[in-house]
């Protein structure tokens, strides 16, 4: 048996397609089309085996807000290997093989949703962001206080209002954390894209008395069928942007006045932290529900420790141990900032905090504490001085939350 690991080529997106409508299970040709027409060959690693392929990854070039700073990633995507190729090392020759590629891209970390959690622990990877999905009766889902919006909202095709609603994203996304910069691309292909073909994606937005855009959502609606009386319209919001919190209930309540609606879907378009529950007079009407989304790798832990800036002034030593993957990464780390800017350097010191790969992602992400890691024996630690000390490093001014697939 021969193994190949390498890019596919032009010829062989074709193919690449295939084995990854396969995996997913994918049974429908556009949406297929829709996933592999923005990958470039040259963003794949895949193995073939004999000379047929057998396992298929592709990276999207992303840029990314951590803690307010814009950072290369790797959108890592499209990970299958075909039945008869599983369970022979093929996978992990894969994401070595990418992992280097990465760094030498000057992509110092790498983020995926991941169909299975266990698969991608294994090769380091660790929880980042969080999302929170609700499905609620907009009937029972009004504000405990009320407030009239100043403003006024406009509702249109989300083509008519495209360039609106990308200025009021990058306006938001520019101090977030987990945040992807959306190409064009990206938009089309994901909060932008219907349901189902053809149909329409509507957008609302809401300005203030100023005039001046502070918020959207953009959403479809469909019929369906409902087992007793009521409205029986379902409404699917695909994206929920606010610069603050007149837009947010301005844009919540228009969201409930769509009378004919039984049901609104808001999936993994808010993160964990967003205010509902604490505003409204029936929040456990939201049916809300949390789930892990991000998952992240650190790729080059002296890029990344650097990349970001930090909840405040200090130093702390980090070993990271064990890191087959990654092997420059297997060292002592100091990291010295002014809270802005951080210095990354090797040291013979004694570290502060020593993990693994898999406990650095939660800690740089902000997703996870260092003490919180440290009870849960993810992390450990010197003593309880250098865990404070790492959590008000690592504190970060929003949860990390990611509202996009890809």
């Amino acid at each position: 048996m021969t193994v190949e690991i390498r890019p596919c080529r032009q010829d062989e997106v074709e193919e690449y397609a295939r084995v990854v409508a396969y995996v997913f299970a994918e049974d429908s040709a556009d949406d297929m089309n829709e996933e592999i027409r923005n990958i470039s060959p040259d963003w794949t690693t895949c193995a073939f085996v004999d000379g047929r392929l057998a396992t298929t990854m592709g990276a999207f070039p992303f840029t990314v807000r951590l803690n307010g700073r814009p950072v290369h990633m790797a959108g890592v995507t499209q990970v299958g290997t075909l039945p008869m190729y599983r369970r022979q090392g093929l996978l992990r020759k894969v994401m070595q093989q990418g992992f280097e590629t990465m760094r030498e891209r000057n992509q110092p970390f790498a983020i995926l949703w991941a169909s299975m959690a266990a698969i991608y622990q294994r090769f380091g990877y660790g929880i980042a962001a969080d999302t929170a999905t609700y499905e609620f009766d907009p009937r029972v889902a009004q504000f405990e206080t009320r407030h009239e919006a100043p403003g006024t909202i406009t509702m249109t095709t989300a083509e008519e209002a495209f360039a609106t609603i990308k200025q009021i994203y990058i306006q938001w996304a520019g101090p977030r954390n987990m945040a992807i910069h959306r190409a064009s691309v990206l938009w089309q292909a994901d909060n932008l894209r219907p349901a189902r073909k053809g149909a329409p994606v509507y957008a609302a937005v809401y300005r203030n008395a100023d005039g001046e855009a502070r918020g959207h959502v953009t959403y479809g609606t469909r019929n369906r069928e409902r087992s007793g009386p009521g409205p029986g319209q379902e409404l699917k919001v695909t994206d929920f942007i606010a610069l603050d919190m007149e837009a947010y209930r301005a844009l919540w309540e228009y969201l409930c006045r769509h009378d004919l609606v039984g049901t609104i879907v808001m999936p993994h378009v808010l993160p964990v932290d967003d205010p509902a529950p604490g505003l409204l007079l029936e929040p456990r009407m939201l049916q809300r529900r949390t789930q892990d989304a991000i998952w992240m790798r650190v790729i080059d832990v002296e890029k990344a420790l650097a990349a970001r800036p930090y909840g405040a002034r200090g130093e702390l030593t980090l070993r990271i141990d064990g890191d087959a993957m990654c092997p420059w990464n297997d060292a002592t780390w100091l990291i010295e900032t002014d809270g802005p800017s951080a210095m990354v350097s090797r040291t013979d010191r004694k570290p502060d905090l020593t993990m693994r790969p898999n406990g650095l992602a939660p800690l740089i992400s902000g997703h996870t504490s260092a003490t919180a890691l440290h009870r849960a024996g993810a992390i450990e630690a010197a003593g309880p001085g250098a865990l404070a000390t790492a959590d008000a490093l690592f504190r970060t001014e929003y949860a990390p939350f990611t509202p996009n697939h890809f």
